[in-house]
C-alpha cells in the first residue's frame, strides 16, 4: 500500500466519520473553494449540466444546505437521522495533470435511521482531490447512488 493510498483512505475515512457525527462545517471546511458534490441521476451521466442531476451544489450551496440543517425550525430535517457509513475498495488514480488532481474511487454503505425509519443507501463514489498546504480538498465530490433510477426519497444529510 503505498503512502498517498493510506493518505487518500483516511481522508475518506475522516470525512465519512464527519458526517456520522453530523459535523457538517467541518466536513464543508473539506471542500476546495472551486469544489463541487454531485449525485448524477444515472451512472452514465458524463457531466452534470446535459441531464439533470438528483444533486449538484457548489461550496455556497453547500453552505445554504448546512444552515438549513442547523436551524431550529428546519421541520424537514427534524430530527436529524442517525446515520453509520462504511467506506470501502479504496482505490487511488494517478494524478489526472498538471493540476496534480487525484482520483480516489470507493464504495459506501450508510444505514440511516431516522424517527423508525430505516434506510440503506449504497454508492459508488468517486472524490477529485486537490493537495493544499491545509490537506486534501475536495474539488469534485461524485456520489453514484446504486439505485439512482429508483426515487431517492428525502436525502436530508449529505452522503
Amino acid at each position: 500500500m503505498s503512502p498517498d493510498r493510506v493518505a487518500c483512505e483516511r481522508f475518506l475515512f475522516e470525512e465519512a466519520r464527519l458526517l456520522d457525527e453530523a459535523r457538517f462545517e467541518a466536513w464543508l471546511a473539506l471542500f476546495a473553494d472551486d469544489g463541487f458534490y454531485w449525485i448524477p441521476s444515472h451512472p452514465e451521466q458524463v457531466d452534470p449540466y446535459g441531464h439533470i442531476s438528483i444533486l449538484h451544489e457548489d461550496p455556497t450551496v453547500l453552505r445554504l444546505r448546512v444552515a438549513r440543517l442547523a436551524h431550529p425550525r428546519a421541520y424537514a430535517a427534524a430530527p436529524l437521522p442517525r446515520t453509520s457509513r462504511i467506506v470501502g475498495n479504496v482505490m487511488v488514480e494517478p494524478p489526472l495533470d498538471a493540476s496534480h488532481h487525484v482520483v480516489v474511487r470507493s464504495t459506501q454503505h450508510v444505514a440511516e435511521y431516522r424517527g423508525g425509519d430505516h434506510h440503506l443507501r449504497a454508492s459508488l463514489n468517486t472524490h477529485h482531490l486537490r493537495q493544499t498546504d491545509a490537506g486534501w480538498r475536495i474539488v469534485l465530490k461524485r456520489v453514484d447512488l446504486i439505485d439512482a433510477a429508483s426515487p431517492p426519497g428525502l436525502l436530508t444529510v449529505p452522503l
